[in-house]
């Protein structure tokens, strides 16, 4: 990791994020909008990658519950595809884990498709679980909530206990 910076993001790296996302399969894209709500009002728990050029490799949008402090939210982590392998994804979990333990979370959740095995080993190497609440089916050997973001669209459903 030493050619690249992880760090927060700024407002205004919401349209570099959004390019990113383009470049970031399997992973859903988002509407711009949700890129800019979380640069501009989750900056201390969404991060951006940079080369020393300024060039963005990466992200990861999180926030903290405002409803119980206690739980965080991984939202989306992404690497461009010609930088996976280079340990940038496992340097800002490490970060965002770090960020939300420090203000007091004591469980971070995420969700995936239960298709996307690459995600789902990185995540179980990180020690997240499988969260089995809710109306659970097994797909692909994998448990997943059924219908957990609409009718037909199954998620795998993981969480990780804080120190």
């Amino acid at each position: 990791m030493d050619d690249f910076t992880i760090r927060s993001v700024r407002e205004e790296d919401f349209l570099k994020i959004a390019e990113i996302a383009k470049k970031c399969p399997p992973m859903a894209t988002e509407r711009n909008s949700i890129y800019h709500i979380f640069t501009k009002f989750f900056k201390k728990t969404s991060l951006v990658v940079e080369k020393s050029d300024g060039e963005a490799l990466g992200f990861l949008i999180g926030f903290i519950s405002q409803d119980d402090p206690a739980d965080a939210y991984l939202h989306i982590i992404c690497v461009i595809q010609n930088f996976r392998g280079r340990g940038i994804a496992r340097g800002m979990m490490q970060r965002f884990l770090e960020t939300v333990s420090k203000s007091g979370c004591r469980r971070v959740y995420l969700i995936t498709r239960p298709q996307n095995k690459t995600a789902i080993n990185f995540y179980k190497g990180f020690g997240f679980k499988v969260d089995k609440t809710g109306e659970i089916i097994e797909i692909n050997g994998l448990m997943a909530v059924r219908d957990y973001n609409g009718p037909g669209d199954h998620k795998v459903v993981f969480y990780k206990l804080l120190e």
